[in-house]
């Protein structure tokens, strides 16, 4: 692996310097466990078999397979092997796809654009996270019921609830959720019904004016969005 060029690469997609780091240190590790248990291939022969193994092999020692997956997907994107790249986005999917059911529900104040005053309402009323939320405003009738028993406008709660579905999609947390509203494109369906690389421009677009993200969105990451946003069922009547 040429060290300097990935880094360069992931410092092109403006990552932070720990999530550079730790990149390099997940895909060395990887590359470190092919010349050892997989003596025919290197990293950039590696195939689909190897990947699985190699994931088996973290998941036994409990490491966070996922993260070192994420890092793999990155260093294939960088070499353009789009096979390997889709094997280890694939991979990372289904992992998620396992645990999240076993995921807390993500709370209202970790969603960025959210006002304190609104999430002490809510909590006033026993809503603390995504899930309650959710549960009690997935009608028109629901959420002006929430709104009454809240004290939050009508608008105030559709937009705590647009919100809360956006986070269903996984990777769409924090600043991104902030992101993906302002940019006009505020629900699942919305999501879905996107084309990856018009998202983007869309979404690099309203980044530069209101610079909500560190950095832009990749066509990749867009991608696996309208992808997950695609699978997801449709909780939420608007």
């Amino acid at each position: 692996m040429n060290e300097e060029e990935f880094r360069s690469f992931l410092k092109k997609q403006r990552r932070s310097q720990g999530t550079i780091d730790q990149c390099v240190q997940f895909t060395n590790e990887f590359e470190a466990y092919l010349a050892e248990h997989r003596h025919a291939n290197g990293i950039d022969e590696a195939n689909p078999d190897d990947l699985e193994a190699f994931a088996s092999w973290k998941k036994q020692q409990r490491k966070p397979i996922n993260s070192y997956l994420w890092a793999i997907h990155r260093y294939y994107e960088y070499t353009s092997n789009d096979r390997m790249r889709r094997e280890a986005t694939n991979m990372r999917q289904q992992e998620i796809a396992k645990g999240r059911g076993k995921r807390k529900s993500l709370r209202l104040k970790d969603i960025q654009g959210v006002p304190t005053d609104h999430t002490e309402r809510l909590e006033a009323i026993g809503i603390i996270d995504v899930d309650g939320v959710l549960g009690a405003g997935r009608t028109n009738e629901e959420r002006e019921g929430l709104s009454r028993r809240s004290g939050l406008s009508s608008d105030e709660v559709l937009r705590l609830v647009m919100l809360a579905d956006l986070t269903r999609i996984v990777d769409i947390k924090g600043l991104r959720v902030k992101l993906l509203y302002e940019a006009g494109v505020g629900t699942v369906e919305k999501v879905s019904g996107c084309d990856p690389q018009r998202l983007r421009e869309r979404l690099v677009s309203v980044n530069e004016h209101m610079r909500i993200l560190g950095r832009h969105p990749t066509l990749v990451e867009t991608n696996y969005w309208v992808a997950q946003a695609r699978a997801l069922p449709r909780i939420v009547e608007y």
